[in-house]
């Protein structure tokens, strides 16, 4: 499999639609100067392009974007139970997201909550008003539609809320399936064997073979660790606001719709090169 460049560091201005859009017009170019039809352009480029066998969709904040107001409500979801039910001090769960990357894991590892609670507690956490923030988007069901290649959403939280945020995206049907904390263990996505775990259930074993999209940096380089090429979904950071600058993202785009436009311009062979022709034709028309 072809390698490719991972820059460093890196600014997240990357303008996807663009970039889809230059490429687009070096193919049609191209095929003009050898008498080519655009179809023929088209499977040219084919032949000159990677595949991945699988792509790992985040979910919150990745495959939507609001401003964090439901990431928000679940941070004081989870405020609630950390201090009413375990008598922690206000602020220490969001201490231990930041040093865990979740703060179950941070609950599991310094034993603040006992495994008979597990459940409960994710019960809790995910109870929020998820309608009030996300609405269908038929721009990313269009373009999942036209991707060839098998996708998982790939959550640190729970099965229940992946669900639900999928289906209110009006994109449930459209993936092989969720893996969640559960299912990988009930590692995060700090540490490698959570990317293992989810490389066996999705039926790969070469770690070139996946591409992941997630809004988290440290998420990021625990990918690319273990040898996933990576996407940034966002960027600017949610504590700050500020722009993201990175070495561990092997790419950024603002909002997973810009994906497809990524992948033209990479040669990355997810979608279907019949609609490449169709895409051309709509930004040229």
């Amino acid at each position: 499999m072809a390698s490719f460049d991972r820059p460093s560091p890196m600014r997240a201005t990357m303008n996807a639609h663009n970039a889809n859009v230059n490429a687009n017009a070096n193919a049609n170019a191209n095929a003009r100067a050898h008498g080519e039809s655009a179809h023929a352009s088209a499977t040219t480029l084919r032949r000159a392009t990677t595949t991945h066998k699988v792509v790992f969709f985040d979910c919150d904040d990745a495959l939507y974007k609001n401003e964090w107001k439901t990431a928000n409500d679940i941070t004081k979801k989870i405020e609630s139970f950390t201090v009413r039910e375990l008598g922690l001090a206000p602020g220490r769960a969001y201490e231990l997201y930041k040093k865990y990357g979740t703060c179950l894991k941070g609950l599991q590892e310094e034993g603040l909550l006992e495994e008979s609670r597990l459940e409960e507690f994710l019960t809790y956490a995910h109870d929020v008003p998820h309608e009030e923030h996300i609405k269908r988007d038929e721009a990313l069901r269009a373009m999942l539609l036209r991707m060839k290649t098998p996708k998982w959403v790939f959550t640190a939280s729970a099965r229940h809320h992946a669900q639900r945020c999928l289906e209110l995206l009006g994109v449930d049907d459209l993936f092989e399936g969720i893996i969640d904390v559960r299912a990988v263990g009930w590692y995060t996505k700090h540490d490698a064997r959570a990317y293992r775990a989810a490389m066996d259930i999705a039926g790969v074993s070469d770690p070139s073979d996946c591409i992941f999209l997630d809004d988290s940096v440290s998420n990021l380089k625990a990918a690319r660790a273990v040898g996933w090429t990576n996407v940034l979904v966002g960027t600017h950071a949610r504590d700050t606001g500020e722009e993201i600058v990175t070495e561990h993202a092997d790419h950024i785009i603002a909002t997973v719709h810009e994906f497809e436009a990524l992948c033209r311009a990479h040669g990355y062979d997810h979608f279907h090169v019949e609609d490449a022709i169709e895409v051309e034709n709509a930004v040229h028309a």
